[in-house]
């Protein structure tokens, strides 16, 4: 059977969901603390595999991300 990326994405987003609520469920880290792990792990996968340039550009791309988030939510409660 051959997946396509949104599938393989959507599984991997959803085995890292499964573990963070576990991990935090049990009380091993808080949310920050996933988020740092996580992050931890997206940069050293990024970097090994493309380098640090797009690692570094992957944590933009992101940063990004939140801002817009961030905006979105201000602007909904205004």
């Amino acid at each position: 059977m051959t997946e396509t990326t949104d599938e393989i994405r959507e599984h991997l987003f959803d085995k890292l969901a499964e573990t963070a609520e576990s991990i935090r469920q049990g009380g091993a880290m808080d949310d920050e603390q996933l988020a740092a792990a996580f992050l931890g792990v997206g940069v050293t996968v990024s970097a090994r595999a493309f380098g640090p340039v797009q690692a570094a550009e992957w944590l933009r791309d992101i940063a990004d991300q939140i801002e817009r988030r961030d905006e979105r939510l201000r602007e909904a409660g205004e």
